[in-house]
């Protein structure tokens, strides 16, 4: 497992902080080993469709970026995510991409 420090930032405001694995060999699912919200919000060890367009949102940081922006969210308060739903959201939008390729 090779970690690579992540940070998407969307025109909504909110932002992500992730650890993703860069070995991982599926093209369809990327595996973040965990997520930060500056909304307040926390996920661990997920796996989430490829989503092309939060990648153009998203840039590589340093791991010392990672731990320093991540300190100052936990001081303003992180709650435990649900992952399901976000996975849920991610896959559901993936497929719709897809169908309107083919169609």
């Amino acid at each position: 497992m090779k970690l690579t420090y992540i940070r998407t930032d969307f025109p909504s405001g909110r932002s992500n902080l992730l650890m993703r694995d860069s070995e991982s060999t599926n093209p369809e699912l990327v595996h973040f080993l965990l997520v930060l919200s500056n909304k307040g919000t926390l996920w661990v060890d997920v796996f989430w469709p490829y989503d092309e367009e939060s990648e153009g949102y998203t840039r590589r940081i340093s791991e010392q970026q990672f731990w320093q922006t991540f300190r100052e969210w936990r001081l303003q308060g992180l709650l435990l995510g649900d992952n399901g739903k976000v996975a849920e959201i991610l896959a559901r939008k993936h497929l719709l991409r897809k169908h309107r390729e083919r169609v």
